[in-house]
């Protein structure tokens, strides 16, 4: 008990294994008791808060990863929901400021994104496989908000990228047609290719952003591209809706869009990559920083 304090008053958080109903109040007491499950007593198991059934030790390294992972998961299921977000908001705020009388995404756009193309590949990022690096990071601060400034720093980062992405395939797309902005209508086909355009760089874009936040500092090619084919599937799923939004009739009455050329989904198949590039450097320069000159990690 007095060691288990002495360490908690340092600010450490304190694990206690115990067997016998004498390390009772010590398992109590600890942040997280861990008990024997084969060879423990009652006492000791009730007081526990974990319960180790082969009562192996290595089974808690196995659980501390495993919580890892689920906590990693989670913040990845965040990022990638959130930073679409800014892409969806910015191009509207964009468009006001330079007085395009329309809006660049049509709130349906927006269901039809959150809805139709979100929701499988965030479920499929909520069962990424364990990060092989899980267990090389130091534990996360008692403090530390699900929120963190890194997690919304990583927002920050890619939902800015994909907002520039839309913002520019938009506002060339509406240039390019030399039309003055009072004179466009819901109905020009120009404006339904532009808000065409948005909707489908912002679902291309997720696609890319899914296979970047899959890992936090550790290489998406080094992870291994085919560890997650829910994830692929999901992301195949939601462009196959997009290009049905875009070629067949009926969805086109209902979202006022148009068909996209080749040269248009090369267009935004290259912003995407452009994400998925600029993510991957930003670990490559997290890898580099947390490397001592002698190859060891802090």
């Amino acid at each position: 008990m007095r060691v288990v304090t002495a360490l908690q008053r340092r600010g450490e958080v304190v694990a206690v294994t115990g067997d016998g109903a004498n390390d009772a109040p010590a398992l109590k007491h600890a942040d997280i008791g861990v008990a024997m499950g084969a060879s423990g007593t009652d006492v000791a198991r009730e007081a526990a808060v974990m319960v180790l059934l082969d009562d192996s030790f290595a089974s808690i390294t196995t659980a501390v990863g495993l919580g890892r992972s689920v906590y990693r998961n989670i913040r990845k299921f965040l990022i990638y929901l959130f930073s679409h977000n800014i892409a969806e908001l910015v191009p509207i705020l964009a468009a006001t400021f330079a007085g395009f009388p329309l809006v660049p995404i049509t709130a349906v756009q927006i269901l039809a994104i959150d809805l139709g193309s979100d929701v499988l590949p965030a479920l499929a990022l909520g069962a990424e496989p364990m990060e092989r690096d899980v267990m090389d990071s130091p534990p996360r601060p008692r403090r530390e908000r699900l929120f963190s400034t890194a997690v919304m720093g990583r927002i920050l980062f890619l939902g800015g990228i994909q907002a520039l992405g839309v913002c520019a395939v938009f506002f060339w797309h509406i240039h390019a047609s030399g039309i003055p902005y009072v004179d466009f209508t819901k109905s020009d086909p120009v404006y339904r290719e532009a808000i065409t355009m948005v909707q489908a760089g912002i679902v291309v874009s997720q696609f890319f952003n899914a296979l970047a936040v899959r890992t936090d500092r550790q290489g998406v090619f080094r992870a291994g591209l085919l560890t997650n084919p829910w994830l692929l599937a999901a992301g195949c799923f939601g462009i196959g809706l997009m290009a049905a939004i875009s070629y067949a009739p009926p969805l086109q009455a209902l979202f006022n869009t148009a068909p996209l050329t080749v040269a248009d989904w090369a267009v935004l198949a290259a912003f995407g990559a452009l994400l998925l590039a600029a993510e991957e450097a930003r670990k490559w320069v997290l890898r580099q920083r947390s490397t001592s000159p002698k190859g060891e990690t802090r």
